[in-house]
Parts: C-alpha cells; structure tokens; sequence
C-alpha cells in the first residue's frame, strides 16, 4: 500500500463529517493509475475566471485546482504545506513567516517566490481591485519579502483563524503569476483566455468557453512528484438535475459537483453502485430580507437609501421570524433531509447554538405585528420574492413560503433569475426585498465576515449596524475557546433578535461519484480537490 494512499485512509476514517453513504468497489489496495479524462458535471455557470473578485463557488472549484496556495487544510482540519514547505508564527501572535519550497513552477514557467506571494496578496488587498477576499485580509499590516524563499506576514493585532483563511476561506489564498497578472488584462482574466489566467496548482487552464464547458490539463511541472494522475478535467454545465442523473446513468459524466438534495433517494435507486458523499450541514439556507437600517441618527447615503418595508424590524419579525414555519420548509423541500435553524452560525459548524426557538411559528403574532405597521386586510403588504435556477430546491422553498405567508395576507411574488443574475443583484446592491440561497459553507462564523459585515462589498443585505462588526471582531481576536463560544452565542442570539441574517435551515450538500472514480475526498464545498484522483477503468 503506498504511503498517500495510507495517509488518505486515515483521513477518511478521522473525518467524521463526511459520511460515505454508498461506496462501492474500493481500491484501496489497487495502485493508481496514470492518465485518462474526468468528466464533471457543474449545476451552474462560472461567473468569470478572476480568482480573487468573482463570485460563486463554481470558480472556487476551478480556482483551487490551477492555483496553489502557501497551505491547504485536511477534512479533519489540519493544515498541511502547499507552496510553503514549513511555517512559523510568532509567539504573540502577530508575525506568520512561511519558508517556500524550491521547486514551486507557474504554468508559465516563472517562480512561485516570496515576491510572487506579497504579489498576489497585496493584489487581493488593493481596494481598487474589489475582491471579495479583501475583507479577511483586514488583520494584516504587510507583506515583507526576506528572501526569495521566505515571506513575513506581519498582522496589526492577533487572528485567530489566520491559518483557516489562507488555506480554506473561498479557495483559500490562491496564487497568480505576476509576470502573467501584469502582463494582460482584468478583461483578460474574466474572460478566462488560458494565457491570462496563471496559476502553480495540478492542473493547467486550457479552455473555457462559457456557459458550455471548462477544460484543465495535466501541468507536467506541479510540483509534488508523481501528481497529478489525471491528464485531463473536463467541467460541463448541466443545469437540470434530471438531465444530470441521465448523463451519469449513461456513464457521461463521472463526478456531480453539487446535487440537489431532494432528489438524492431518487439518485441513488437508479445507480446503486454509485458513491453518495455527504456531511454535516455546514452551508445556511437563507430567506434574506434587504435591510439597510441607518445608523443613529446619521442622513443614509443616496446608494443605501433605507428599504421601505424591512428596514422596519416590525416586518422582518412579521414575515422572517413569526410568518415563516422553518420545518414545514424543510418537510416539504428537503424531504427531511435538513435541519430547521435560525441565527447565522448553520447547525453543522463549530460554535453553533441552536437559537430556533426566538423565531416559532406564529401567524397570529405575524399579523398582530403587520396590522402595527399598518398593514391588514385593506392594505395588504406585497413583496418580491426573488431565486435563482441553480437548484430545484430553491424554487420549492419560495413556493413554500409563498404560501405560508398567504395564510397571514401578504403575497410574496416569486421572480426566479439565474444564478449569475442573483449574483450580480445580491453582491452590487441590486432590487430585492427577499431572495431564497444556500450561501457560503462555514469552517467557523468568523468566514461569513464577506457577506455581513457592514462594510463587505458583498453585504447583501445592506445593513450598516456596526454591531455585527464588533461581534465579528470580538470573536476573531479573542484566542481562548471557550471565551469564543461565549462571543458566538450571544452573537447567535443577537442575529436572531435582529434578523439582518434570517437562516431558514442548514443546507445538506451531496456529491456523487462513479465506482470508478478513486481517491477523491469530500470536503463539503470548501474543497473539490483531484489532484489525488485516478479512474480505475
């Protein structure tokens, strides 16, 4: 038995959250063979191809595999080299230095230096650039290169998950090639023309063409010897989960990216031998209200004017708390297969509190507090209820809520958009009052910090209490435990009070697999890896 594949057995039996629930024919004894192409399935569109400013995991997938980082993160949560070979932090906490390896390529053929890391990180925190990683990178004060294999990070005060976010937070800290970034166009780059878009993962960028299909290549001079096995990734768009299950069932396709949990019974009764992978639910569900409350006393700018109907606490306890029943949702939408929830911390993550209670179902008190906002029979509140196409369930829960917010007179008007779009509106404050999403999936609440704090460009609900800030904050900088988990929850309790984040449930995530597609690891959203991945056919 080879020594990664041992490694990769260890792993697999330590994490506890992935739960294999039909694998079949393993090779764990069989030695992994070279060469052949992965088919992979995609349920969306890649937005664009600019690791650090594009939205959507879809990219993050693509990202992670051209690109390589300083360190990577196991399931089972430790951190491991990537480009550094070894790491060092000071004992205050507020100096990373990382020793990189020596034989770290570019697809262009360039080092992988320390001048090319302080390159990509002073490019991420550059506010002119927009990314939407930037907002992590607020703890650090600067980059120093030492000498071209050495890089200090030095931090303005202590972080506790430093590690989490270079390795983990989206793709984690993904490098570009300097000479590649300089050279063409943020145009370039978006529109993903393989020249442009650089990286020093596994796999090298051949081709994409948008809306259709995405193809990477073996990079021949990655640097952990032997690796990757695969020549070839190839990622097609199939946006319907039935057309899915057809081109798996004909055996077109070997690996889902992310399918539809309503549909997985269904899935697995058709291909039996196939493998199910699934874990804790680390992903929220949301029904996320456009909020834009303005601080004390202090005029609202022109771009965030205050929303005229859940600006008003009153309306968001109304329809987001007492109007919605959260296991109704999750009877009829999941099947079940999820867990009813409030707060902002979903019930698969560490520091999780269960806070469901502070929002029970209650249509009398929906209406006794719409009629105090001087909504009723003859005025009844109207409102848009906006999702998108990239899951079927998505659809189901708005219909569902439609619904049950009929039962108390307000019509919800369902507007359903492609992901894309949904993305556009929700990151640059586009026309909403409350749209249906499985947002982010989360290592720790301090990751959410990109969606709502009241500075992220990506605040999608536009709220601007600097409450949430210092909660975050407070959080992240405390490194004792157990006093963290006293900061989460009363954190939780606060989020559900206020309801600037109003989660429905968690959001299970399924991949499947063919028998035949060997040593991938599941890591929920946060990695889809196949560096390691061989086809036994």
């Amino acid at each position: 038995m080879t020594h990664h594949l041992l490694v990769h057995l260890l792993s697999r039996t330590a994490f506890l959250l992935a739960l294999v629930v039909s694998v079949a024919g393993t090779a764990l004894a069989a030695e992994p063979k070279r060469g052949g192409a992965l088919r992979v399935a995609y349920g969306n569109e890649i937005s664009n191809l600019d690791f650090h400013t594009a939205p959507g995991y879809e990219m993050n997938w693509v990202a992670m595999n051209i690109g390589c980082g300083l360190i990577n993160i196991t399931p089972d949560g430790k951190f491991v080299p990537d480009a550094a070979e070894s790491w060092q932090i000071s004992p205050d906490g507020l100096l990373y230095t990382f020793k990189l390896r020596k034989n770290v390529l570019f697809h262009d053929g360039t080092k992988v230096d320390a001048a090319a890391v302080k390159f990509s990180i002073d490019r991420i925190m550059d506010p002119a650039i927009k990314s939407s990683m930037r907002t992590f990178y607020e703890p650090v004060h600067s980059v120093e290169v030492i000498d071209p294999q050495t890089v200090q990070i030095r931090l303005k005060h202590p972080y506790a998950f430093m590690l989490h976010m270079l390795s983990a937070y989206r793709m984690g800290l993904v490098f570009y090639s300097p000479t590649a970034t300089q050279k063409y166009t943020l145009e370039d780059r978006k529109a993903g023309k393989p020249e442009a878009v650089v990286g020093c993962g596994p796999f090298r960028l051949v081709e994409w063409v948008k809306g259709n299909h995405l193809i990477m290549d073996r990079f021949d001079k990655y640097f952990e010897p032997g690796l990757p096995y695969l020549d070839r990734v190839m990622i097609r768009v199939i946006k319907d989960p039935f057309t899915q299950m057809a081109a798996f069932k004909s055996g077109e396709i070997d690996f889902i990216a992310d399918f539809s949990p309503e549909h997985v019974d269904t899935f697995r009764a058709q291909n039996p031998r196939a493998q199910i992978l699934t874990g804790k639910e680390t992903t929220p569900m949301v029904a996320m209200m456009k909020v834009t409350v303005p601080k004390d006393g202090k005029p609202m700018s022109k771009d965030r004017a205050p929303h005229p109907i859940f600006s008003d606490l009153k309306m968001r306890k109304a329809v987001g708390c007492y109007g919605i029943d959260r296991k109704e949702i999750v009877k009829i939408a999941f099947k079940g297969q999820a867990t009813p929830w409030l707060g902002i911390i979903p019930p698969g993550t560490a520091d999780t509190v269960d806070v469901t209670h502070m929002c029970p179902y209650d249509p009398a008190k929906a209406k006794a507090l719409l009629a105090e906002a001087g909504y009723g029979p003859a005025k009844p509140l109207t409102f848009e209820l906006m999702t998108n196409t990239e899951k079927s369930v998505f659809s189901v829960i708005a219909s569902v809520i439609k619904e049950q917010l009929a039962r108390i007179g307000v019509t919800a008007n369902i507007r359903l958009v492609d992901k894309v779009s949904w993305m556009n509106t929700a990151t640059q404050d586009g026309p909403f009052d409350m749209y249906i999403e499985d947002l982010a999936s989360l290592l720790i609440v301090d990751q959410n910090t990109f969606l709502s704090t009241s500075t992220a460009s990506w605040n999608s609900t536009r709220h601007t209490d600097p409450k949430v800030d210092e909660y975050y904050t407070r959080y992240a900088r405390e490194m004792d435990p157990a006093k963290r988990k006293a900061i989460a929850k009363e954190f939780q309790e606060f989020s559900a009070d206020r309801l600037y984040w109003n989660m429905i449930s968690g959001s299970p995530f399924f991949q499947v697999a063919q028998p035949w597609m060997k040593d991938y690891v599941y890591q929920a959203e946060f990695k889809v890896l196949y560096k390691k991945v061989w086809l036994d056919k």
